[in-house]
């Protein structure tokens, strides 16, 4: 018999005892039935799961009482202020009710308030709608007036002349195979009396590579960011009649990577003397780690991460590692790299043990994140919901501070200056109260409420980070987020094949990430990369994200710094996008 994963069941103790007192009696009514029946059919689930799969308590959670959103219900209007939230960026937290969309109507009891600015309000935000400024790295084909230049007359009034106004922009989107295939058929001719062949030559667009270079950049984003397996591309491509194999994939992205691991290792130098690193790690899966778990006898330590190491300073880096180090062993290697004359770098992390540095500890100044503070208490409001919202709001009013810091915007002194005015206070507070409620007993200490005012006040130095130093972080988030690509890739793909798979996979991934990060296209930097192998070796410091273009030939043709795009008549000046499309870069 098949047993169907039961639905998330909302019921409390008192229903429970309600439903047994009505059985015990036997006056079930059809409404007391239909709430026994599932959870019935949820014990039997329950045991077959435990007896017959392997299922962790935190899935097991998920799947019984659903997914629990950090953010604050609106259902109390008593602490429905702004809260930290995991998603989201450093401290761009869920406020108020959002106003109404541009879709929906005005409530009746909202009152109606005439204007008398003539200027039409700019359109709200998620009206879907996108400019032709948001796609700079679209082609741009001017298409000139087929009959009337500027300067002419006008045809209609025969007096005026014509002068130019800013183009009008249509976009067209087409789509196309990720991998494209052209057979050239060169013609052969044999001599009737020598029998000698003749073969018609390539044409010049065809290059003399089987694959090209671009089609090797697009693997590697495609795998490595958007997490398509090397299967799903096989079995996508031999579909459509053009097969690629998921082992040409590979060598055609190994490729990738051994133009691009020069920059990767510089990163690694720039990046450890920056002014503040964020750090986190998840599980990772390396089969040849795996086979040496099962040897005898096994290694030492039998854990395998992937590290990401998130820099901020004059420019952001992101660096991702994977093996058996843990975080805090990854950034003490980092660490070893930076200059001693430099201030000791600002770490934000989560606390753990494993992700801190022993070795360079010196050199840096450790900052806990305050939304795993919030979330101690966010798991279990729903069973100490007084205490939990006190903790909660006054961390919200921390986040409204750093909004307010934002929205001015405060520089960095500024914003300590404003911390140390409005969030002190609330801190100092929360503090004293926290510990207040221990020393009266009112909390047990062996409690979950104990123990996540344990960690508050065992952490609180790092915590309050942002009240002592300059442009201190006050969550984690960032790392968060960046350790999404990550298992995104993993949840596909689901593991590498050995250390120098994972290694490749770091030096992509990060190289996009950055990109990502300096607002570079991921495929033109691996691509001029690649066509620029022995210069990137020779001068990396050259070829960074930020700064590659500066190297590019000027005068090569079809160089989209100095060549105009493909145009139907003449170039229009006037703030037309540059085109991104095939650049022919300087080798």
């Amino acid at each position: 018999m098949s047993i169907e994963e039961p639905l998330a069941i909302e019921i409390d103790a008192r229903e429970v005892e309600s439903l047994i007192d009505k059985a015990a009696q036997g006056v079930l009514d059809p409404a007391a039935q239909a709430r026994l029946v599932p959870l019935l059919k949820t014990l039997l689930w329950l045991e077959h799961t435990l007896l017959s799969t392997r299922i962790s308590l935190a899935k097991l959670k998920r799947l019984l009482f659903g997914s629990k959103t950090e953010k604050r219900s609106c259902k109390n209007d008593d602490h429905d202020k702004t809260s930290a939230g995991n998603d989201t960026d450093q401290g761009d937290q869920a406020g108020p009710t959002p106003p109404l969309s541009s879709d929906t109507p005005p409530s009746s009891s909202t009152p109606s308030t005439d204007t008398t600015d003539d200027t039409d309000p700019p359109p709200p935000k998620g009206h879907g709608r996108r400019a032709a400024a948001d796609y700079p790295g679209a082609e741009t084909v001017f298409c000139a007036h087929p009959t009337q230049r500027a300067g002419d007359r006008c045809e209609g009034c025969q007096q005026g002349r014509l002068y130019r106004l800013p183009p009008l922009v249509r976009l067209r989107f087409e789509g196309q195979p990720l991998v494209e295939v052209t057979g050239y058929e060169r013609e052969r001719l044999r001599c009737s009396a020598c029998g000698a062949v003749t073969v018609a030559p390539m044409p010049p667009e065809a290059g003399h590579e089987t694959y090209a270079v671009g089609l090797k950049v697009n693997l590697a984003v495609a795998h490595y960011h958007l997490g398509l397996p090397f299967k799903r591309i096989e079995s996508y491509q031999a579909m459509l009649g053009m097969p690629l194999p998921d082992a040409t994939q590979w060598m055609l992205v190994e490729q990738v990577a051994d133009s691009a691991y020069p920059i990767y290792e510089r990163l690694k130098h720039i990046g450890a003397n920056q002014a503040l690193v964020y750090q986190d790690d998840t599980g990772a899966r390396v089969l040849s780690l795996i086979k040496e778990n099962r040897a005898e006898p096994p290694p030492s330590r039998t854990g395998m991460y992937t590290t990401v190491l998130r820099f901020e300073g004059p420019q952001a880096i992101c660096l991702y590692f994977t093996g058996r180090q843990h975080a805090g062993e990854n950034l003490d290697a980092l660490l070893a790299r930076r200059d001693p004359r430099l201030a000791p770098i600002q770490w934000m992390s989560d606390g753990l043990a494993a992700n801190t540095p022993k070795q360079h500890q010196a050199q840096t100044i450790d900052i806990n994140c305050l939304v795993h503070g919030r979330r101690q208490f966010v798991e279990i409001e729903d069973y100490f919901p007084r205490e939990c919202a006190h903790v909660i709001d006054a961390i919200a009013e921390i986040y409204q501070h750093d909004k307010h810091c934002r929205e001015e915007p405060l520089n960095p002194a500024q914003r300590l200056a404003y911390h140390q005015t409005h969030s002190k206070p609330v801190m100092d507070n929360l503090k004293v109260w926290l510990q207040q409620q221990l020393d009266d007993r009112l909390v047990e200490p062996n409690s979950r409420l104990g123990g996540a005012f344990d960690y508050l006040l065992k952490r609180w130095a790092a915590l309050t980070r942002f009240l002592v130093e300059t442009g201190a972080p006050l969550d984690n988030n960032i790392a968060e987020r960046a350790l999404k690509m990550i298992q995104r890739v993993r949840k596909n793909s689901l593991f590498y094949k050995n250390a120098h798979g994972a290694y490749v996979g770091d030096v992509l991934t990060s190289l996009i990430e950055t990109c990502r990060l300096a607002g570079a296209n991921p495929l033109d930097y691996l691509r001029a990369l690649m066509e620029n192998r022995s210069a990137v070796f020779a001068e990396p410091d050259a070829w960074l994200p930020w700064n590659y273009r500066e190297r590019l030939d000027p005068h090569r043709s079809g160089d989209p710094l100095r060549d105009p795009p493909p145009v139907i008549g003449q170039r229009d000046g006037l703030g037309v996008a540059v085109p991104q499309q095939d650049l022919q870069l300087a080798g």
